[in-house]
């Protein structure tokens, strides 16, 4: 069966590095958007500016908070990626290493 398809860690790094590399840039995106504050009023002097102005305070807030949260789950991601590469080189050199006990055992 293993000669069916073929693993590369280091692409699998490759796309953990990228992942972390979205994490970053997310992070970014929401630092900058964290920073810029309306005030209150930039929604005009009408009664309902008030509550136009609340309604997007809320909404930017939780804009902001899912960046964080992506950001978070693309750190997760790039982290777990990065252990798959390591289990599949494992697997790997365990498995090489365990031809090379066999054939060493078969007097080869």
């Amino acid at each position: 069966m293993s000669g069916e398809y073929r693993v590369s860690p280091e692409a699998i790094r490759r796309f953990a590095a990228t992942a972390e590399q979205r994490a970053d840039r997310l992070r970014e995106i929401r630092g900058q958007l964290g920073a810029h504050q309306l005030s209150q009023g930039s929604f005009g002097k009408l009664p309902e500016s008030d509550e136009l102005y609340a309604e997007y305070q809320g909404r930017a807030e939780v804009g902001v908070s899912n960046l964080g949260t992506a950001a978070e789950s693309m750190a997760r991601l790039a982290e777990h990626v990065e252990g798959v590469a390591r289990n599949y080189e494992g697997v790997e050199q365990g498995l090489t290493g365990g031809m090379q006990a066999m054939t060493q055992g078969l007097g080869g």
